[in-house]
């Protein structure tokens, strides 16, 4: 037999698989005849009769066909394109579960890859974890429809209602959708929506040129003002280079986080729950342990949130930021809230700024992008020591690779604190508290 003919039934096997572990992307894992098999869908302690779609020497991937024995924690998710969209990857299974997994990822991730046995505590999660989210990005199609890219690919899922959406934010979408729908704006490709804690709207066109966007807009008053009934109170344009324009609309757009009020630009950095946001915060200041006499510095500050919210409890408060649109948010928010005397704002990427500095933080806080932190990140820090590092993470696998190397001889991992900031999803994002071993 050829190794064509071969490969063929080896695709088409056909077996019963018994589920071990969850992946994040929501891959069941389960073993046949000692060989690794990755099944989206398929949840831990469930039998599936599963086919294989991909055969590799190490691992195996296959679709699932039935669920025969299903798991007391499967539930029918709500969302009608659930699987086709990808986006979410767990409404399959109960929210208490997800809690329960993500914290667990955290956990093998700190040992897997971090070589650290430490305790994790359980995820904190939502009361409500729908309708959460603050922004989304969407892209369009040809005929004007918008909605998500299926997962790794190009393929445009539209939705009617997403449920992680505000139902205000959703009729935002309809409306746009219709304005766009069979109209010569092809060269608008991608959109996308924010909400503030006001219940107010902001819509950023991507594509095109400004002087025809603005023309549409304006040839069309009836579109932007139906928005304004439904609370967006602006539209901005911007182009491939960064260029950003008002197009129509409010200038300013702000936030407020534990009652403080800031200014957010369509471009700045921003958690997209509000809710776990004010929950997140408190975990950092209260791990910052902070007395009123500490020199601060918040890494990748974004608009300067958490930097602001520490000031009240620190001597004085350095961010670090490399969007220059994130920075001038910060040097505004600072002013209006009348800590210009406490708090200064530096523009560029950390590890270039962390270098070029003489001064030595008590306590330093970052929230680095998936990534994690840039290796002369890590360097300076264990150079210049600061007592206490708070590590805010929205990836187990770069977060405990860079705590697998603080953690050696200088620092000890204090606590380790998973956020549940995206519900349905397999993202977690987790708060650590490092100290130095002498302090």
């Amino acid at each position: 037999m050829n190794s064509k003919i071969l490969n063929q039934k080896i695709i088409r096997a056909r077996f019963q698989l018994d589920c071990l572990r969850l992946l994040a992307d929501g891959s069941g894992i389960g073993y046949q005849e000692g060989l690794a098999t990755f099944v989206p869908g398929l949840l831990p302690g469930e039998t599936g009769l599963v086919e294989v779609t991909e055969s590799k020497k190490k691992f195996q991937r296959a679709r699932l066909l039935t669920v025969i024995q299903p798991s007391p924690a499967r539930v029918d998710p709500p969302c009608p394109v659930f699987e086709e969209c990808g986006g979410c990857q767990l409404q399959h299974m109960t929210y208490a579960e997800t809690l329960n997994w993500k914290q667990r990822w955290v956990e093998d991730a700190l040992q897997r890859i971090g070589k650290l046995n430490v305790p994790v505590r359980p995820t904190i999660g939502m009361s409500d974890p729908w309708r959460y989210r603050n922004k989304v990005r969407l892209h369009r199609d040809q005929g004007g429809q918008l909605g998500y890219f299926k997962e790794k690919s190009r393929v445009l899922v539209g939705f009617r209602d997403c449920l992680l959406l505000s139902e205000r934010m959703n009729r935002w979408i309809w409306r746009t959708e219709a304005f766009l729908t069979g109209k010569e704006r092809q060269e608008i490709h991608t959109l996308t929506f924010r909400e503030n804690t006001r219940q107010e709207g902001l819509l950023l066109l991507e594509g095109g040129n400004y002087p025809a966007v603005v023309a549409e807009i304006q040839n069309n008053p009836e579109f932007p003002e139906a928005l304004a009934q439904n609370g967006l109170r602006s539209i901005w344009w911007t182009d491939s280079q960064g260029g950003l324009k008002l197009v129509w609309g409010d200038e300013t757009f702000c936030h407020t986080i534990l009652g403080n009020s800031f200014k957010v630009t369509p471009l700045s950095f921003l958690q997209v729950n509000s809710l776990q946001t004010e929950v997140l915060y408190e975990l950092v200041r209260t791990a910052a342990e902070l007395s009123g006499e500490e020199q601060v510095w918040d890494l990748y500050t974004g608009i300067g949130t958490l930097a602001l919210t520490l000031a009240p409890k620190a001597k004085k408060v350095l961010g670090i930021e490399e969007n220059p649109f994130a920075v001038q948010d910060a040097r505004i928010n600072t002013a209006d809230h009348g800590n210009s005397a406490k708090v200064d704002f530096l523009a560029g990427k950390v590890e270039d700024v962390m270098i070029s500095g003489e001064d030595k933080p008590d306590v330093v806080i970052l929230d680095p992008p998936r990534a994690g932190m840039h290796p002369d990140v890590v360097k300076r820090l264990l150079e210049i020591e600061p007592k206490r590092i708070v590590y805010v993470s929205c990836d187990p696998g770069t977060l405990a690779r860079d705590l697998g190397i603080l953690a050696v001889g200088k620092y000890s991992v204090e606590s380790v604190q998973p956020v549940d900031m995206f519900p349905w999803t397999g993202h977690v994002e987790t708060v650590v508290s490092l100290k130095t071993v002498t302090s």
